[in-house]
Formats: structure tokens, sequence, C-alpha cells
């Protein structure tokens, strides 16, 4: 070996040395030349659905994107009955759905978009009978429907301390309202099948004429109106 092939190589192995000292220098710092996995890391597995079965080959739950475009999860019974969802639409309502043995739903606790929080329960048919819910601005209602799904029977106290409870019948005309007021002064008030004010018990605050000053009567009066809005007698 020569002068001239001796210093080469030495070149060579001063080079590859460097290099080693670098590369392991940015394995340990985490660069990118650190990418190859280790055996702690986990795989990924990227599907818009995941289906879980038995051994007999019967659905027992989901996961991922449903056909309507929500994120759920879903569970079933050993006959292939929805149990339960829980779901996020497109517009961001979250839900949480529960079915019987025939796979109806029968509950959902909702949490709208606009964040008005709702417990539902329905009947055998899948119609919603009652709904308890917190409105927006923070009122608590209670909603009680009809086999037609019209509430009928209504309870809330709004935010400013007032409690009212409302019957009502299937077209919301004809009307039963009790009312607490937050100054403490009560009232019982009802309409008739054109929604016209027809008595009223307790305080209560009458029109002098259209555009007027308003006449408010005491806790123990008693009103009664004629169709037009007239009144026929009133005490005291």
């Amino acid at each position: 070996m020569n002068g001239k092939q001796y210093g080469l190589i030495l070149v060579l192995s001063l080079i590859a040395g460097l290099m080693g000292s670098i590369a392991s220098n940015r394995f340990l710092s985490g660069s990118p030349l650190s990418a190859q996995k280790t055996p702690e890391q986990a795989e990924i597995i990227r599907a818009e659905r995941v289906d879980i079965m038995d051994k007999e080959g019967r659905r027992r739950a989901w996961f991922g994107l449903a056909p309507q475009g929500n994120t759920g999860l879903g569970l079933y019974d050993q006959d292939g009955n929805v149990s339960a969802v829980l779901s996020m639409t497109p517009n961001r309502t979250t839900g949480l759905m529960l079915a019987d043995r025939q796979g109806t739903r029968r509950a959902g606790l909702i949490l709208s978009a606009d964040g008005e929080p709702a417990l539902e329960l329905y009947d055998n048919e899948k119609k919603c009978r009652v709904r308890v819910a917190v409105a927006t601005d923070g009122e608590p209602q209670v909603w009680l429907y009809d086999i037609h799904e019209t509430p009928r029977i209504a309870a809330g106290v709004s935010p400013d301390g007032s409690a009212t409870l409302g019957l009502s019948n299937s077209d919301h005309k004809a009307t039963i309202s009790l009312n607490m007021q937050a100054d403490g002064n009560p009232s019982l008030n009802l309409t008739d099948q054109e929604g016209k004010p027809r008595a009223a018990l307790g305080y209560t605050e009458l029109e002098v004429r259209p555009g007027g000053t308003m006449d408010k009567q005491p806790v123990f009066s008693f009103v009664l109106s004629d169709p037009s809005g007239e009144i026929l007698w009133k005490a005291p």
C-alpha cells in the first residue's frame, strides 16, 4: 500500500466516523432520522367504520361514520337489535339514544348545537311523550306530549324567577295558565277556543284602552271578559 492509498483510507475513515456521530446525535434528539418504528409504537388503522362481530357472525357493535354523516358508536344485543347509540351530527348536536328489546327508541339524552341539554322519553311508537330541558337562557322546562306529539302540559321557571304551569288543548288555543311572578303575585288565567282571554283570578293587568295605561288588579281580584275582550264583570 503506497502513501496515497493510505491517506485516502484515512480520510474516508474520518468522514465515516463523523457521519456516524451526526446520525447518532440526530437519532437521540428525536429528529426525522429516528422515524423507524419502535416496538412500543402501535399501528394506525384508517377506516370510515369498524364493525365488531361475535363468534356467530352477528354484529354487536360499530364505531365510525354513519351513512347520514354522523360520527357514532352503536351497541347491539344478541338478536341484532340496536340497544344504544352515541352520536354527533355534522352540526355538532350530540346525543345518547337507548332502545328496548325490539330496537325501538325509548330514551334520549341530547345536547343541541346551541348548548341546550334535554332528556326525552318516547313511547313504543317512537313518539316523544316527555321532555325535560334547560333553555339557552337558563330556563328549566318540562313538557308533556299527547299521542300526536303535541305539547299539552308545560312548566317552567323564567330567568327573572317567575314560575308557570300551563295546560292546553291540541291546537294550543284553549289554555289554563297558573302563574307565580317573581314578586310573589299569583294568578290563574283561562282562554277560550279562539285563544281569547276569558277569565282571570288573582293578580292581572288590564289594558284601559289600546295603547293606554295598564290597570293592575290585586291578587284578590276576579275578572270575566267576552270574546271581544270587553270586561263583563270584575271584583273588586
